[in-house]
């Protein structure tokens, strides 16, 4: 599977946290913020340095309690991903490519990435009619000969989508759990850049951008794998 393929597959989904405290007797209490269950569209759009993988695709996301399949809709004979699996008691990562009916394993805690910035900022887009906040991160992969670089731009739209960030905390490729912490909703946008050791120009690229939300009951069949074919 290409390098840059993985670096930006690290990016599909985005979430953050609600909030918790301790009474004075120690007893927990949770935050009466709801967390989202259902099925989130979007419009993803990849693009390659050389052409040799692009898609323009149709993506279904069906989240349920730190679970979720991202189900990819391009009907092409080329290569690309099919189905995207996040299961949140193991913290594990599948994907499933339409050459193949192996379930590719993804490490979610990558070593040689380095968190170079993460900043949120106020922006005046809306989204479904929501306002906006916006997250930027930047990070570099050091190699023994040279450094390559991704930046990401997440747009979300605070209270809106939540999840718990219990579900993703040990999800660190990509530096998720940083991202959940400043957030606290699935993106409405995502844009991801892979740049070269210049950090000018430009590897690949990924763009989400939400087209519909519904919030429904997510039948836990939809999860089931045979485990025998994880790689």
């Amino acid at each position: 599977m290409p390098k840059t393929l993985i670096t930006l597959l690290a990016v599909t989904v985005i979430y953050i946290s609600l909030l918790a405290c301790n009474s004075n007797n120690s007893i927990s209490k949770k935050n009466t913020t709801k967390e989202f269950e259902g099925i989130i569209t979007y419009h993803e759009i990849i693009k390659n340095s050389d052409s040799t993988f692009n898609v323009d695709d149709t993506v279904q996301l069906f989240y349920s309690h730190g679970n979720y399949v991202g189900i990819h809709s391009e009907p092409s004979s080329k290569f690309h991903l099919v189905k995207d699996y996040y299961f949140e008691k193991k913290a594990l990562r599948l994907l499933l490519f339409n050459n193949s009916d192996t379930l590719h394993q993804l490490n979610l805690n990558l070593p040689t990435e380095k968190l170079d910035d993460i900043k949120v900022k106020k922006i005046e887009d809306q989204i479904l009619s929501r306002q906006c906040e916006e997250i930027n991160v930047s990070i570099s992969y050091p190699k023994k000969d040279s450094t390559t670089y991704s930046d990401f731009t997440i747009v979300f739209s605070r209270g809106y989508l939540n999840v718990d960030k219990e579900h993703f905390k040990n999800w660190r490729l990509g530096f998720f759990n940083k991202v959940i912490d400043e957030s606290g909703a699935f993106y409405l946008k995502l844009k991801a850049v892979h740049f070269d050791s210049s950090h000018k120009n430009i590897l690949s690229s990924k763009t989400y951008d939400v087209i519909s939300v519904k919030e429904q009951t997510i039948d836990p069949k939809i999860y089931e794998i045979d485990a025998t074919k994880i790689k």
